[in-house]
C-alpha cells in the first residue's frame, strides 16, 4: 500500500472519532475488511504492543502502520493521528459556542453513543480474532472486569495477563 492512501485511512479514522480507542473500528474495517493488509490476528498483536508501550493512549497506530507498511508505515499513521489532533484545536473554540444548541448538543450524542457501539464491535472481532481457549476466554473476562469495575492500571492487567499466559505454558510443557 502507498503511504499516501495509508494515511488518508489514518486521516480518516481520526477525523472520525472521538478520540482514545475510537478510530479502531474504522482502522479495523479499512485494513482487515476493505483492504485486506492486514490478518485480525496482526490487529490484536498490534493492539496489544500499542497497549503495552508507554505514552499516550492512541499509540497503538505505530504498530498498525507499522504491520501494514514498515517503518514509513508508522510515520504516515502518526502524522495521520497528529495532522487532526493539532486541527482539533480549532473545533475546541467552535464547540464551545455550539455546543449549547439542541440540535448540536443531540447530534453529539447519537455519534457517541454510535461510537461505543463500533468499539464494542471491535472488541467482539478481536475476541474472536485472539481467544482460541477456554483459559483464553477467562483472562479476557478477568481483564474486562478489572478495567471496567476497577482502578486497577492497566499496565497491571496486561502484565497479569501476560503472567498467566506463561504460566499456562510452563503447566502444559
Amino acid at each position: 500500500m502507498d503511504l499516501a492512501n495509508l494515511f488518508l485511512i489514518f486521516f480518516k479514522a481520526s477525523i472520525l472519532s472521538w478520540g482514545g480507542s475510537q478510530p479502531l473500528p474504522i482502522l479495523q474495517d479499512e485494513l482487515t475488511r476493505q483492504r485486506p493488509l492486514l490478518s485480525d490476528q496482526d490487529f490484536a498483536t498490534a493492539i496489544a504492543i500499542g497497549r503495552i508501550t508507554p505514552g499516550p493512549n492512541g499509540l497503538f497506530v505505530l504498530p498498525i502502520g507499522y504491520f501494514v507498511a514498515g517503518l514509513a508505515g508508522a510515520v504516515a499513521a502518526t502524522l495521520a493521528i497528529c495532522t487532526v489532533a493539532f486541527s482539533s484545536l480549532i473545533l475546541l473554540r467552535l464547540h464551545a459556542r455550539l455546543a449549547r444548541i439542541a440540535a448540536v448538543a443531540a447530534g453529539i450524542r447519537g455519534i457517541q453513543a454510535g461510537a461505543i457501539g463500533l468499539t464494542f464491535a471491535v472488541g467482539y472481532l478481536i475476541l474472536l480474532a485472539t481467544v482460541h481457549s477456554p483459559l483464553d476466554l477467562a483472562i479476557a473476562a478477568a481483564a474486562f472486569a478489572l478495567i471496567a469495575f476497577t482502578r486497577v492500571d492497566v499496565l497491571v492487567v496486561l502484565g497479569g495477563a501476560g503472567a498467566l499466559g506463561l504460566i499456562a505454558l510452563l503447566h502444559v510443557g
